[in-house]
């Protein structure tokens, strides 16, 4: 399988959890490539089988990096005539979408437009999209909003704890993929 791993990360929580996942992804003998997304980086998702997209959220977007990358990875594949009426299925080609937040004011529900919206465009591709996941991050900056919002203390996060889930989670990912490729 050809994995990817695609981030930003402005404050770490982030590229903690994109380093985790390629360290599993790893452990479980694939190879992972594992990107931050630059202003002038581009690839072409149909050469990766996975791919892990991961951003903090910012207003309820992902971050403006992922987002213009976004932008400009759907205009590129409308262009090559990849998006389609239906939005077909493309066979072995999955993607995990997961963001990193702290929510001070609302918690997940602040996260939860990033993770669709990225998903969105992978399934404007055909990509079956494994995996829309959210893990819990400091709120660097401000120690207020890490100690006294909506989550209580979320200073150490993402923990061990959190980190350890998102291992399961990759695992499981891997695990169910590769039956799909068997059957």
């Amino acid at each position: 399988m050809k994995i990817l791993i695609l981030y930003w990360s402005s404050t770490g929580n982030t590229e903690k959890v994109s380093h985790r996942i390629a360290n599993t992804v790893k452990k479980e003998g694939e190879d992972v490539e594992i990107v931050k997304v630059e202003e002038d980086f581009s690839c072409n998702f149909y050469d990766y089988n996975l791919i892990f997209l991961g951003t903090p959220v910012i207003e309820f977007l992902p971050h403006k990096r992922i987002f213009t990358f976004l932008k400009k990875q759907l205009a590129f594949n409308k262009k090559e005539g990849n998006v389609k009426l239906c939005c077909p299925k493309v066979p072995d080609k999955y993607a995990v979408c997961f963001c990193t937040y702290s929510g001070p004011h609302t918690g997940i529900r602040e996260t939860i437009p990033a993770v669709l919206y990225m998903g969105q465009l992978f399934e404007h591709l055909g990509f079956t999209v494994a995996g829309e996941w959210y893990t819990v991050g400091k709120f660097k900056g401000n120690e207020k909003a890490s100690l006294y919002g909506k989550l209580g203390d979320i200073r150490e996060r993402p923990n061990d704890d959190d980190l350890l889930g998102i291992e399961r989670k990759v695992v499981e990912v891997l695990n169910s993929i590769k039956r799909l490729q068997t059957q």
